[in-house]
């Protein structure tokens, strides 16, 4: 009976050991950190549009590129895309991939005078880029096994460049990280390699991060909107 026991305390153990958890920075788990803004009503919103938003850190400069380009930079793109329309605070245009709108735009009959009298002017060009990605994984070892734990940390920033003087008149900036644990009981378990989602889910955070600074200090910066 005392083997019966010792031997399922040991395989709850190690059902336990073999479940890894992912945190993500800022005490969020899984689901991702979030924007905490009150929204302004949309007459008040800067209508912006993303120039540019590239990967310039040094890790991965020929990892995260394809034949399209900076796939690493085009996600964090989407990524900021998505967080500026998650405060409530802009009216985002697109200009990354405006001359894909102009060939449907084409296909469906409109002329290229027509396209462009329908296009949304900005108040501002966002320009930015992620300028730090880095990565370590460190572990320990106990008499029954060990942990390892694998980080990933993002800096990114941006500048709003107003585009009828081309003046910049505001930039901010933001870090962030994430982080997964594995543990090995007995060899068993936490013997994944490296989660490439964590690299995105660094950046998200880090933008996030940004964001946060840029809904509670913009107001003081912002220019006359355009007509």
């Amino acid at each position: 009976m005392k083997l019966r026991i010792t031997g399922l305390a040991l395989a709850l153990l190690l059902v336990a050991a073999c479940a890894p958890t992912r945190t993500i920075n800022e005490g969020v788990t899984d689901r991702g950190p979030s924007v905490v803004a009150a929204p302004l009503p949309s007459d008040q919103r800067m209508t912006v549009g993303i120039a540019r938003f590239t990967n310039e850190s040094t890790f991965g400069s020929g990892l995260f590129t394809d034949a399209e380009g900076d796939r690493l930079g085009k996600q964090a793109s989407d990524m900021l895309a998505n967080r500026l329309m998650e405060t409530q605070h802009f009216n985002v245009v697109e200009r990354q991939d405006i001359g894909r709108l102009q060939a449907e735009a084409k296909l469906m009959g409109l002329s290229e005078a027509d396209f462009r009298k329908d296009l949304h002017g900005v108040d501002a060009l966002i320009m930015g880029s992620v300028v730090e990605l880095g990565r370590e994984t460190t572990g320990k070892t106990w008499l029954l096994g060990r942990t390892k734990e694998q980080r990933a940390r993002a800096r990114v920033v941006l500048r709003l460049v107003d585009p009828r003087s081309g003046a910049i008149f505001y930039s901010a900036e933001g870090s962030g990280a994430a982080t997964i644990e594995t543990t090995s009981t007995l060899g068993v378990g936490g013997v994944s390699g490296w989660d490439s989602t964590l690299d995105g889910k660094a950046i998200d955070a880090a933008i996030v991060t940004m964001m946060n600074n840029v809904v509670h200090s913009l107001d003081a910066y912002r220019p006359p909107k355009t007509t």
